[in-house]
């Protein structure tokens, strides 16, 4: 089955290009710092393609003047907006998102949020990079977004004020400004939101092989979450002349998360008798706190263009988690009542060198290093109450604290060379990762120190086969880092028959993964298509195992061999300024297999992504979103069924658009939605889930644009993606 697979989407790319007409009218190419590969244009010279990445000119767009990022974004081939408004790549939101190749600030943090206000006009281009080369961290990603803003000498203003309304209780506002002075940019941005999410309901069933007493277990349970965030970041540069441009920015976000469970848990024995039966109403609070700052310095030279930059950046993220477990007994099981409060605190450092220089039109150079330092400090206290005393007693055998560093040094090297019609791109990327670990706890201090030591190759060559079709492969290596919720052995109770625990023994996930591409394009359209696929023979996976006393437990562990496949297609269509459309589906295979367990499965996955959007008359635009997914696999798990979610949209500007108007209804057509039903198959237990819940909801959201003149922040030109645990 894998072979036929991977023949046919081989086959499949092959005919793609074969089948479409040659085109010598020849090819628009602007002037660029990178070098150039395969460039071809497409509607009006929006749209590029490089060995490496797809840059969509937003400065050419007729439509950025007078809208949002997020209306922008809809056009931009490979990327869609599902009817949550989260922007999706590939339809996939595993990626992340720069700004001017750095992922610091507040558009890269809340960029889902952040795109609805921020005025297209401040930028000048949106960059897709689908296969990351070696200048960016190797910890597994599925492409980059980077949003590069547009840099105007102008002196004065710009910004917005927005707020958003639905009706579940949802209620958000937003400022954005920008001003420049001469040599001297400044931004800020603040924002807050509350909302509650629609109340799920559910029921899981496990038959647990391994017990008589204990042999069907049924949750029936409800989850009713509410959010409430508030975050400000403040950037500023000074650029003393052309060639120097000092920067330095700052960011903050608080974020607490209520979550009330209300679960009914019954099991029987093997004669269907009721063994035990209880209520369990769970109250969980998470509170996340995140700030950070960076200083960069970039050097431009003369001689060659190169691009020297130097930079500091610290982040840090003080979290906690307060978890309340009752117990109302009803048949055969004590009173019950646990509290734990476990406080996490992250501090991350990171000191990195780049060089980037494009010689003689033809040779690119890169070239940097990179050092992190990921200091965590986890401090839990778990109490049980004591009903006969009537009175909080300390559970020392549940406590769990945790001193961890983890020490990650990189340095990378590309080449690039041009033919007239071939590029081809060459790179290694070396990182070493020490971790360091001391848990402490009432059975004792378990230290863990590992160490990794990875190379990261990368080659990448794009024919350009006349001035709308390209092809291009190639090949690189990406790592999974294990986070330090994943490292801790730290116990932490669901329920009483429920425990969870991290695996300090975990190792870095190695994947070596394999990209052909294929563009080709009209006037008004473009197409990709793409075959991706992935070699791992470490894949972490989150597993259980259940217990004669009907415990269940949970972990991580390195257990798996995970074979990967998969065929995109991306498709954009603009006939003209008042329509766009932008479809992507994907069909994919997935094999796992845990020899240390005798445990196999695979499965079939696909997704499809459609937006659009209309100018329906003067200011006024109508849009629409959806995505349909299903057949996700696991090792040990099955989803069947499939995922959906669709809205509608109106966008209604008055004043020469400086007042906009939002309307947007998700799902109004139904109030029930029923989930994916999950099948999980173990050696000695099987578990089944279902959920429902009503996803209808309705926003109303008015946003004020002022300002003189059209200005942005000049930025750094770094090229690594700060990762975060």
């Amino acid at each position: 089955m894998k072979k036929f697979l991977f023949i046919l989407a081989a086959v499949l790319q092959v005919a793609i290009a074969g089948a479409q007409q040659v085109d010598t009218t020849g090819f628009y190419s602007e002037k660029r710092d990178t070098l150039k590969a395969a460039a071809v244009t497409v509607r009006r010279d929006l749209v590029t393609a490089d060995a490496d990445k797809l840059t969509y000119n937003v400065q050419a767009d007729p439509k950025a003047e007078g809208s949002n990022l997020i209306d922008i974004l809809r056009a931009v081939p490979m990327l869609s907006i599902n009817g949550n408004e989260e922007v999706l790549l590939n339809g996939s939101n595993d990626y992340k998102v720069l700004v001017n190749g750095r992922s610091t600030g507040m558009l890269a943090r809340n960029f889902n949020q952040l795109i609805k206000t921020i005025p297209a006009s401040s930028i000048k281009e949106i960059q897709v990079i689908t296969n990351p080369p070696v200048k960016y961290d190797a910890e597994g990603i599925g492409g980059i977004i980077n949003i590069v803003m547009a840099r105007r000498l102008k002196s004065g203003y710009s910004g917005s004020i927005g707020t958003q309304g639905s009706n579940l209780g949802t209620a958000s506002g937003n400022g954005y400004i920008n001003a420049q002075l001469g040599k001297f940019t400044v931004s800020a941005n603040a924002s807050g939101t509350s909302f509650r999410n629609p109340i799920v309901y559910g029921v899981t069933d496990v038959e647990n092989y391994t017990s008589e007493d204990y042999r069907y277990q049924r949750l029936d349970f409800n989850s009713n979450n509410s959010f409430s965030s508030g975050a400000f970041s403040l950037e500023a540069s000074y650029e003393p002349d052309s060639l120097n441009l000092i920067t330095l920015s700052g960011w903050a976000n608080f974020q607490k998360m209520l979550s009330d469970y209300d679960i009914t848990e019954t099991f029987w024995n093997t004669g269907h008798l009721k063994t035990i039966e209880m209520n369990e109403p769970t109250v969980r609070t998470n509170r996340y706190k995140t700030f950070s700052g960076e200083l960069a310095y970039q050097k431009t030279f003369r001689n060659d263009g190169g691009i020297l930059t130097f930079s500091y950046a610290i982040d840090g993220n003080p979290n906690s988690t307060e978890n309340d477990v009752i117990v109302v007994p009803i048949l055969n099981y004590p009173d019950y009542h646990r509290h734990s409060f476990n406080t996490e605190h992250t501090i991350q450092q990171v000191g990195q060198i780049d060089y980037f220089a494009t010689l003689q039109k033809t040779h690119q150079i890169e070239s940097g290093a990179k050092y992190t330092l990921r200091s965590h400090v986890a401090d839990s206290q778990d109490e049980l109450w004591d009903y006969a005393e009537e009175k909080w007693v300390i559970d020392d055998l549940n406590v769990n604290d945790l001193d961890y560093q983890q020490h990650i040094f990189a340095a990378y090297a590309s080449y690039g060379y041009r033919f007239s019609k071939l590029t081809l791109k060459a790179g290694t990327r070396l990182e070493y990762t020490l971790n360091r670990g001391l848990s402490k706890s009432a059975s004792g201090n378990l230290t863990f120190d590992n160490s990794n030591f990875n190379i990261v190759p990368y080659l990448n060559a794009a024919w350009k086969i006349d001035s709308r079709n390209t092809l291009s492969a190639s090949y690189t290596r990406r790592l999974g880092r294990p986070s330090v919720t994943y490292l801790n052995p730290y116990i932490f109770e669901e329920s009483p028959y429920s425990k969870m625990h991290g695996n300090p023994d975990l190792r870095t996930v190695v994947s070596d993964a394999l990209t052909l591409t294929y563009r080709t394009s009209g006037e008004t359209w473009d197409l990709t298509a793409r075959t991706y696929g992935s070699l791992c023979n470490n894949k972490i996976e989150y597993l259980s195992e259940v217990y004669p006393d009907g415990g269940k437990v949970s972990t991580y562990r390195n257990a798996v061999i995970h074979n990967h496949i998969d065929e995109m297609l991306s498709f954009s269509w603009s006939p003209g300024e008042r329509f766009s459309l932008q479809t992507s589906a994907m069909l994919g295979y997935n094999w796992f297999h845990a020899p240390s367990l005798e445990q196999k499965n695979d499965g079939i996955g696909w997704s499809f992504d459609l937006s659009s959007n209309v100018d329906l008359w003067k200011g006024a635009m109508g849009f629409v979103a959806g995505s349909i997914s299903g057949g996700e696999t696991t090792l040990q798990r099955t989803y069947h069924g499939v995922d959906y979610v669709y809205s509608l949209g109106l966008r209604q500007g008055f004043l020469q658009n400086r007042l906009i108007l939002t309307a947007r209804a998700i799902m109004p057509f139904q109030n029930r939605y029923n989930g994916s039903t999950r099948d999980t198959y173990a050696e000695n237990y099987n578990q089944h889930n279902v959920s429902w819940y009503n996803p209808r909801q309705f926003y109303l959201g008015l946003t004020w644009r002022f300002g003189k003149t059209t200005i942005n922040l000049r930025h750094a030109k770094k090229t690594e993606v700060s990762d975060k645990l």
